[in-house]
């Protein structure tokens, strides 16, 4: 790439930097962005381009309000989680042919929701920096089982072999991801000293 087409790109990356970013964190963009120049693989810019995207992100939801909107989103997603775990359970006394995997995501969405209602109530603020780390790698593993769950339901729902379609796998695995998404955006993309209940 030539030095004028590198110049003309750098500018309009730090216009874009001025006209997104908040007062406080442009400085940092800058220098992100001075960064740009010295990227020579294609490893080191997609990693450039997610740690600029966070910042940008993480600058416009602080600026306007959007971390209060992820915060409530995450509460209501939790408790939608306990009733359908509470649900799911529920079945087992009400039908003798259940199979066992339904106990067993009843479970892990009380177990997935009721850790993250305590964890945003603050009683395990004891427990820092352990509390937050079991939170995160849960729902870590969260995301990825319910993104398994319902990628695997989406499959077997196109050609069902008994012709029998399947959508409350579904539609737990889809309410597993969305919740594990939401607190991993909350505590996992701040920094340690930005993570706050």
């Amino acid at each position: 790439m030539s030095d004028h087409h590198a110049g003309r790109r750098l500018a309009r990356a730090r216009r874009h930097v001025e006209r997104l970013l908040p007062l406080s964190q442009q400085e940092w963009g800058r220098a992100l962005i001075a960064e740009l120049d010295e990227i020579d693989s294609a490893p080191s810019a997609v990693r450039w381009l997610l740690g600029g995207t966070r910042v940008v992100v993480r600058g416009w939801m602080t600026a306007t309000g959007g971390e209060a909107v992820m915060k409530t989103m995450l509460v209501t997603l939790s408790i939608i989680n306990a009733l359908m775990g509470v649900a799911l359970l529920g079945l087992i006394l009400f039908s003798e042919e259940v199979p066992p995997v339904v106990a067993g995501l009843g479970i892990g969405l009380l177990i997935q929701s009721g850790y993250t209602l305590a964890y945003m109530a603050g009683f395990l603020k004891a427990f820092e920096p352990w509390s937050l780390r079991a939170l995160v790698a849960g729902q870590t593993v969260g995301l990825i089982v319910g993104v398994l769950g319902f990628v695997s339901s989406g499959l077997y729902n196109i050609d069902p072999p008994n012709g029998d379609y399947e959508y409350g796998p579904l539609a737990v695995g889809a309410l597993i991801a969305f919740q594990a998404a939401a607190a991993l955006w909350v505590y996992a993309l701040p920094t340690r000293s930005e993570a706050r209940v």
